[in-house]
């Protein structure tokens, strides 16, 4: 489906007084290149829907009254935030392309990181480097206190939630069977499910039931995952990572594919666990919904951090502004 026809016109993420700054900068360096970064509409020029974004922010300060099927609990606990995750110095290289140099990086529970960039910045590499896919070549990752190292199904059982860009299920199994083998690595880890303890009271089936329709499926759970379409396979990826008892979970573009109105329920369920003490990193192209949604930013390019900050801080800061418009010769 397009966005353009159920959209208002888009308007730049950036103020004018921070355009003109940029492009006298620009000026001086040399002759500006436009570059693609994805979805949308990001063909040279970042821009925010102001209308989209009024319709993010209040999932931020409202407090959830009720969740359909007691999914969470009622009222939301709002947890103090603590260090979860400390990045220093990660760097990785594929032959000459330094994909990530110097990376440093922190994540606190109850919060939201984004971690934004042009495409090619090396945001897709830094998650693999955190889930065990990809060895960096120096570097330390701490996670909740401890080095992390190991297969990704180690850094699992650690506490290590991840979704991807593709979906990546079980596609002969049911949607449930996918379910229950996240319930079932977090039982033998003894992990417990910070955004909602009271789960793990429960069978593995009802467990998975109740995860399902807490991320808005609706479909049904004993149909192959590889049967369903594109939108389910996202919410059933998304479902099976928090079936698992994540301390941080890593979301790789979750909202591609969703509708303004799905996109609006997916930020009031990632704040409602971010409230209950779930940390949460994200790499997300729809910058209406990065900066409705995230409590801090960093920004990458060319496998460096060139930003960090909050959200206003980051719609102002000029190298940013410089990495999406266009750079030097």
């Amino acid at each position: 489906m397009s966005w353009g026809p159920i959209l208002p016109p888009r308007k730049d993420i950036f103020d004018r007084e921070a355009k003109l700054r940029a492009a006298r900068l620009m000026e001086q360096r040399g002759r500006l290149h436009r570059k693609g970064n994805g979805h949308n509409g990001n063909g040279g020029t970042l821009v925010l829907d102001r209308e989209k974004l009024a319709r993010f922010k209040p999932a931020r300060e409202r407090v959830a009254g009720h969740l359909v099927d007691g999914a969470l609990p009622a009222r939301r606990r709002r947890v103090e935030g603590r260090e979860i995750l400390k990045v220093e110095d990660l760097a990785i290289h594929f032959g000459g392309v330094h994909a990530l140099d110097g990376v440093n990086l922190n994540a606190r529970t109850a919060e939201i990181a984004g971690v934004i960039g042009p495409n090619g910045a090396g945001k897709t590499t830094f998650f693999n480097c955190l889930s065990g896919l990809l060895t960096p070549d120096r570097g330390e990752i701490t996670f909740d206190g401890h080095t992390l190292n190991g297969s990704p199904a180690t850094r699992g059982r650690h506490g290590l939630g991840r979704t991807f860009q593709t979906p990546k299920l079980f596609g002969t199994l049911a949607v449930a069977d996918n379910l229950i083998f996240g319930c079932r690595t977090a039982d033998a880890a003894g992990r417990v499910y910070v955004f909602d303890p009271g789960l793990r009271r429960l069978s593995h089936e009802e467990r998975a039931g109740r995860i399902a329709r807490m991320v808005g499926f609706r479909g049904d759970l004993n149909a192959p995952a590889g049967s369903l379409p594109f939108g389910d396979l996202r919410t059933v990826e998304l479902a099976r990572a928090l079936c698992g008892a994540p301390s941080l979970l890593m979301l790789d573009e979750p909202a591609s594919g969703l509708d303004v109105g799905q996109a609006e329920d997916f930020v009031e369920l990632l704040r409602t666990l971010s409230d209950l003490g779930l940390a949460i990193l994200l790499i997300e192209h729809d910058m209406s919904l990065v900066m409705g949604i995230c409590d801090y930013i960093t920004v990458l390019d060319f496998g460096q951090v060139i930003a960090e900050g909050e959200p206003a801080d980051i719609q102002r800061n000029e190298a940013v502004i410089e990495a999406y418009l266009g750079r030097q010769d």
